[in-house]
């Protein structure tokens, strides 16, 4: 037992060493990462961890090249085809993805790596006020938008639906709409009842949207079967103070998934490594670059991971006692 004891600290110093060492070689490396609609959740997301990379990017030479991109699944491919090194996802994409279902069915992706579970992401189902909707059952012949194909906002809004026995034959989907800057003109046009958005809270898009048109947020709740089929969901609260000006005379119930960062397995340890020392590290400045992060805890970020962990993030982690 002595012998495993010393063998495997030997392991740790060398693995240790040799980042170190590979600090000492690299050449500079952008390190590109893809996020979502400018006008979405997970740009600006995004945003604030390409902000703490380059705190330090001139002593460990990778240099963060934040994109706007098409969106989780988007980010998936990119990732496991090398054209993306870190992608923003959500947590249940990231699942569907290894484990080959949805999106991948029959196809699972087991070269993702997961670096480090983020924010929770808040499944919003918004509607203008003259639709008369006051809940999900009010749908029947309304104009809703689901989200693109390819969203995972598209996927969680139909899985919602159909939990409630709706369909396209009983709600009129749109998934045509480009952006949600689109979207949210086609509501205030009344070309929409209603739409679907996973994001971060608050978003400034949705701000401005309560504070110049009449909306409200419409409760998602009564989806037992759907939370033990996808465990990756949780019930959460939208409390009223974050959208003050909403038609809503309280706070609703709705589903939230976490954010997330991924890489591949063919992502450098070092690569890897660095993300996570990053991240960890300037996790005070961190916590300061948009609301949604301000609650940010670091036990709480490795408890989601839904593909496993890179091996270069997990040596950081274990070097840190995070975990076992």
């Amino acid at each position: 037992m002595k012998k495993f004891i010393l063998l495997f600290t030997v392991f740790l110093l060398f693995f240790s060493n040799t980042i170190y060492a590979q600090q000492r070689q690299v050449k500079p490396a952008k390190l590109t990462i893809g996020t979502g609609d400018k006008n979405g959740g997970l740009y600006p997301i995004g945003i604030s961890i390409g902000k703490v990379l380059n705190i330090n990017s001139r002593i460990h030479k990778l240099n963060p090249n934040v994109v706007a991109t098409e969106g989780a699944v988007y980010n998936i491919d990119k990732v496991i085809s090398g054209e993306l090194i870190l992608g923003i996802v959500e947590n249940d994409v990231q699942y569907r993805a290894y484990k080959g279902l949805g999106e991948w069915e029959g196809t699972p992706q087991y070269d993702l790596r997961s670096i480090i579970s983020l924010a929770p992401e808040i499944i919003q189902l918004i509607v203008s006020e003259n639709s008369k909707i006051k809940t999900l059952m009010d749908l029947e012949n309304k104009n809703i938008n689901i989200g693109m194909i390819g969203e995972n906002t598209y996927y969680n809004s139909q899985l919602i639906l159909s939990s409630y026995g709706l369909d396209n034959y009983t709600v009129n989907y749109d998934n045509q709409s480009t952006s949600l800057k689109e979207t949210i003109t086609m509501l205030q046009d009344g070309r929409l009842d209603g739409f679907f958005i996973n994001s971060i809270v608050p978003l400034y898009i949705i701000k401005q949207l309560s504070e110049t048109t009449k909306i409200r947020f419409i409760d998602i709740t009564g989806v037992n079967k759907l939370l033990i089929q996808y465990p990756d969901y949780n019930i959460t609260e939208l409390n009223k103070s974050v959208y003050p000006k909403t038609n809503n005379p309280n706070s609703i119930k709705t589903l939230s998934v976490m954010t997330s960062i991924v890489t591949s397995s063919k992502t450098s340890n070092y690569a890897a490594y660095i993300t996570a020392k990053e991240i960890v590290e300037n996790l005070h400045i961190l916590k300061t670059l948009h609301p949604s992060l301000r609650n940010l805890d670091i036990k709480e970020m490795l408890k989601y991971n839904t593909a496993p962990i890179h091996p270069g993030a997990m040596r950081y982690y274990i070097d840190k006692g995070l975990l076992n």
